[in-house]
């Protein structure tokens, strides 16, 4: 009997998952993407990439965990099948250990050896968190790409901004997480606020913004580090002005969306700046807030052109 190609692979599959010893968890196909297959060892792998990123995941229940684990692999794999259609993925961007090295540093470990001892404990390589930090920058290129010519910046009115804050002593530096969320066809804005705001009772505020947020920063509990007062916009400002740390802001409209705050510190500087360098940063800041539309934007475009099958 000859076999066909196509046999032969599922074959090898089958095999080598079927002697798989590592899983903890029977081996079964639970989502095909596309023509992307998921199994319960890809949702595993997920996990333990979702806690390395986020230790405090441990504290909520292992269905969420999955739950979460499933709608990240959902988002990642539509987003690569894009990328690919315009170039390959071969670890070859430059930015990528500037990521690793930024990511190293937010959790606290000296160099990229210790980090590595620490991805083992999660049976994590650093070849693989590699590979996704590949994918979230290319995402990152593309949304560039498609709307950056739709950016809308403001420079008169940042320049003023600049020319306020210079006229002052000192200001604040907030160290800020978030969690954005949007308007849910299937539920209302009162019962998704609800959800969240349970859910930051009963799971804490960055274990929410894993299960709930649609901000990349979702990954990391919603950790986005300091942020200048005055890189923040006056209705940002009002709300967050008298909160003291660890507490957590009002929702605010922002756009088609709304933003929850924590404020996990509070530091005094002094302010002495560079008047330009200071009108780059916020001109940066204020394009990546409006690509972070476009990009969710795109991405429910085609998820919703996606065939998503759960078994």
């Amino acid at each position: 009997m000859i076999l066909n190609k196509k046999t032969i692979i599922l074959v090898l599959i089958f095999f080598f998952f079927n002697n798989f010893s590592y899983s903890k968890i029977n081996l079964q196909i639970i989502m095909k993407i596309n023509d992307q297959i998921v199994t319960t060892y890809d949702l595993e792998k997920e996990s333990n990439y979702l806690l390395a990123l986020n230790p405090k995941l441990n504290e909520i229940n292992e269905n969420d965990l999955l739950e979460l684990a499933k709608r990240s692999m959902i988002k990642e794999m539509i987003r690569k099948s894009e990328i690919l259609k315009y170039k390959k993925l071969n670890l070859q961007n430059t930015q990528i250990n500037e990521v690793l090295k930024n990511m190293i540093q937010n959790l606290n470990y000296s160099n990229e050896s210790q980090f590595e001892d620490y991805l083992n404990d999660f049976n994590i390589s650093i070849n693989d968190l590699k590979k996704k930090i590949e994918i979230e920058n290319e995402w990152k290129s593309l949304v560039y790409a498609k709307y950056s010519k739709s950016v809308k910046i403001d420079k008169n009115d940042l320049i003023n901004k600049i020319e306020k804050i210079s006229k002052e002593e000192f200001s604040f530096e907030y160290n800020i997480s978030e969690i954005v969320f949007d308007n849910n066809k299937n539920s209302s804005y009162e019962e998704q606020l609800k959800k969240i705001l349970e859910s930051i009772k009963i799971n804490g505020f960055e274990n929410t913004a894993n299960l709930y947020s649609i901000s990349d920063s979702a990954k990391v509990g919603g950790k986005i580090g300091w942020i200048k007062q005055n890189n923040l916009s006056i209705e940002i400002n009002q709300e967050i002005e008298n909160l003291k740390i660890n507490s957590y802001s009002n929702p605010i409209k922002v756009g088609n969306n709304y933003l929850i705050l924590k404020i996990n510190d509070i530091k005094e500087i002094n302010i002495e700046f560079d008047k330009q360098k200071e009108l780059n940063k916020m001109i940066m800041r204020e394009t990546s807030k409006q690509l972070d539309k476009f990009s969710n934007v795109f991405y429910n475009k085609i998820k919703l052109n996606s065939t998503i099958s759960e078994f």
